[in-house]
């Protein structure tokens, strides 16, 4: 999202774990508010955090572009991260974007991102997550009716990436929004 970042002047990008964190400072939720302990917090604190992050960013009154999860897992639970109850509220959405990569690649990459804890990396667990993922935005698609664009973020091919990226964000916006 950051290399394109530049080339979508009239679009906000928000994180949506940025903005869980930054609820659960205001709600004090956490004492340290990071994505790993937000994961091991009850689902039921979790889903209203989730809820109450949704609910600023519904607020908001620019074009955005929302990146997040499907869904967030820990140790085999898999929490919603777009809940149809949730994202029927945004209004005017036009499409979802899937970012992936092979597992190898998923793994090289945790590995070398020594700010977050990275449990579940054997290929089991990554082709559940994927396949969890992979159903909820097939049936978000499906049930909103808006397209659903898949993007293979390969290692040492960032630029590639980026560039079917920003095709898929310009075809689901429209050449004349972006």
């Amino acid at each position: 999202m950051a290399k394109i970042a530049p080339k979508f002047k009239n679009f906000k990008i928000m994180n949506f774990g940025e903005v869980m964190i930054q609820v659960c400072k205001e709600k004090g939720y956490l004492k340290e508010a990071t994505h790993d302990n937000m994961r091991i917090l009850p689902s039921a604190t979790q889903k209203r955090i989730r809820k109450d992050a949704w609910d600023l960013i519904e607020s908001q009154k620019e074009n955005l572009l929302v990146d997040t999860h499907a869904f967030v897992e820990h140790t085999g639970l898999f929490l919603p991260g777009l809940p149809v109850e949730e994202i029927n509220v945004l209004k005017g959405l036009c499409g979802l974007l899937c970012v992936d990569a092979d597992n190898d690649t998923l793994r090289s990459r945790a590995a070398r991102d020594k700010k977050r804890i990275r449990a579940g990396m054997n290929d089991l667990a990554l082709n559940n997550y994927r396949n969890a993922n992979t159903a909820a935005l097939a049936y978000l698609s499906t049930h909103l009716n808006i397209p659903l664009y898949i993007i293979y973020n390969e290692d040492g091919k960032l630029d590639q990436a980026a560039d079917v990226l920003e095709m898929h964000i310009r075809d689901a916006f429209g050449e004349n929004k972006a």
